[in-house]
């Protein structure tokens, strides 16, 4: 149903404004739009028509002014209109209004009608080409902002690229890395391992020729496979395997049956030192007395690092802090314990 609604102005009012109403619409979409209707110059005066469309959308248009060349002007009339929700609310409205300003004889494409609305300022170009060129403008600006958001969109693709593989060659080369450098750490532990094959103490020959007894066959072995890791130098993965070959040897020479064997021989050939330190000094633990028997049965450096699972650089600090932690007892024989380490 259309209906047909006029609003009457005062009597000397000459602003006319009319609008339609149809009684329910497609959508709420709830939107505000103006168009420009015709412009006229006649009776001393300039009158400017345009229609305005409401979907389910109230309004409030405060004031209005007419941007003409360099000029701006006011209703001749004070113009202000308020839609009120039930009057709009859930239908579509077109107001046709027609405002007088002050005449002019001169018009320009830049000549625009501005509204002041509560939903912000509403343009309307007072000329055909000025509405065509502010079309353009406008789908030129909505281009212009889908392009951007492409590009923003693109760039971010690229961007999200970029990081994705220089995480992976950061990845890779940290995987890289560490894996060279435990290959390394192994093949300088088969170095060390070789050099202590390689220097057997002479300190005393029958301890020499009794440790000898009880390691040789071992240690025989163990030379046999450092001589054969340092030969397949092409594979890493045989080198891998040697290595571990090598490190289960290790361990069966660290079990507590050959320690005890090993310090029975060093108590029979020292002077049963071990056993003295055992009463003199019974605040050392398993693990002093462990490290004092390799260093009795006259073990290299390397040696002991190896046996007892430490590094090099702390051997010295080890045993230092043990020579001092003995010389500050009370034994009777501390000078002869740190003689012989």
């Amino acid at each position: 149903m259309i209906i047909l609604f006029l609003h009457c102005p005062s009597i000397n009012a000459t602003n006319v404004i009319t609008y339609v109403v149809a009684d329910s619409i497609e959508s709420a979409s709830e939107k505000l739009k103006i168009e420009f209707e015709s412009l006229s110059n006649e009776d001393d005066k300039v009158r400017i028509s345009f229609k305005l469309k409401s979907a389910n959308l109230p309004f409030t248009i405060y004031d209005a002014r007419w941007v003409n060349c360099d000029s701006t002007l006011v209703p001749t009339d004070p113009f202000s209109l308020i839609a009120h929700p039930n009057e709009v609310s859930g239908k579509n409205t077109e107001w046709h209004i027609s405002l007088d300003f002050p005449f002019s004889d001169t018009f320009e494409d830049s000549d625009v009608l501005i509204l002041n609305t509560d939903k912000g300022i509403v343009r309307c170009p007072t000329s055909m080409a000025g509405k065509l060129r502010e079309d353009m403008d406008l789908l030129r600006t909505e281009y212009e902002n889908k392009l951007d958001r492409s590009i923003t969109s693109s760039r971010k693709a690229w961007i999200f690229f970029y990081i994705t593989l220089a995480s992976g060659i950061v990845i890779g080369s940290t995987i890289l890395i560490i894996v060279k450098r435990r290959l390394t750490r192994k093949r300088k532990e088969i170095e060390e391992l070789s050099m202590l094959i390689s220097e057997r103490s002479d300190r005393n020959h029958e301890l020499e020729a009794q440790v000898n007894t009880l390691y040789s066959s071992r240690l025989d072995t163990l030379n046999m496979l450092c001589n054969e890791y340092f030969e397949k130098s092409e594979s890493e993965k045989v080198k891998l395997s040697l290595y571990n070959e090598v490190e289960k040897h290790i361990l069966a020479l660290r079990d507590t049956k050959s320690i005890n064997e090993l310090e029975g021989i060093v108590n029979k050939y020292m002077d049963n030192i071990l056993v003295k330190v055992r009463e003199q000094l019974p605040e050392l633990n398993r693990k002093d007395l462990i490290f004092l028997t390799y260093l009795y049965a006259g073990f290299s450096p390397r040696a002991v690092c190896i046996f007892t699972n430490i590094k090099i650089k702390n051997f010295y600090n080890r045993r230092s802090r043990l020579k001092e932690r003995i010389l500050e007892t009370n034994a009777q024989d501390k000078e002869f314990f740190v003689s012989k380490m």
